[in-house]
């Protein structure tokens, strides 16, 4: 089973009982538990980080991987034009069911079905920045997005630095690193209700090495925001150039 479909699945599940569980494995063996509620939160349980990072939004909006819609809701609800996408069918059934208006099924890592300048903002939260998984990858989506923005656009987006303050997370990103892969691409797997997804991999960023791979595709750093540490999230604005 794909990891879009399992993630769906304990989306619907959460929306029909408030509850689902859903776990995180990396490829060694190290399991977190994901809070399936915080996907259905209000703008008033928001990250303190996204709220800083939302007052940038503006113009037409394109929230990419917007999962149960939760951010697309908000700016509806304060007037903007958003387009929401996701890669899976049955998550944007699930966003249009409860409200988002225009959601369409999309692959962020490919090329983007709208036209050049269409959007002046796009929303990439909830580690989306790295959710095509390789630094080349990445990179192509950034020029991919700056095709479809305007000239003042902006990307507000989460991220996570990879911590090596845990013996244990400090191996498996040495292990990357003698294997020739980037030091913040991490392997992972999603299980819920005993099925275990296919694994899939995801790119967290360090601030300097994601100003590096932006400044490639005429994308910089304008603004970053952080609550204690860049191990436990910060939110980014891009900038065109």
């Amino acid at each position: 089973m794909s990891e879009y479909e399992l993630f769906a699945d304990a989306l619907w599940q959460y929306h029909a009982t408030g509850r689902a569980d859903l776990f995180l494995e990396r490829e060694d063996g190290y399991v977190g538990k994901e809070d399936v509620g915080w996907y259905f939160t209000g703008y008033r349980d928001f990250q303190t980080i996204e709220k800083r990072a939302l007052k940038f939004a503006a113009g037409h909006v394109l929230d990419a991987g917007c999962g149960a819609g939760r951010h697309s809701l908000y700016l509806q609800r304060r007037g903007l034009n958003v387009t929401a996408l996701d890669f899976s069918r049955r998550i944007v059934d699930l966003a249009r069911a409860r409200g988002v208006r225009d959601v369409r099924v999309v692959n962020l890592c490919g090329a983007l079905p709208f036209h050049e300048g269409e959007f002046d903002t796009v929303i990439l939260f909830g580690n989306n920045l790295g959710v095509c998984g390789t630094p080349r990858k990445f990179t192509r989506m950034l020029r991919e997005l700056h095709r479809i923005t305007s000239a003042r656009a902006h990307i507000l987006a989460t991220t996570r630095m990879p911590s090596a303050l845990r013996l244990r997370h400090r191996v498996y990103l040495e292990n990357n690193s003698a294997r020739g892969r980037a030091l913040g691409q991490i392997r992972l797997r999603l299980i819920h209700n005993a099925k275990h997804g296919a694994w899939f991999d995801l790119l967290l960023f360090a601030p300097p090495d994601l100003l590096r791979l932006a400044a490639r595709t005429g994308w910089r750093i304008a603004e970053i925001f952080t609550e204690e540490n860049f191990a436990d999230g910060y939110s980014v604005v891009l900038e065109k150039w």
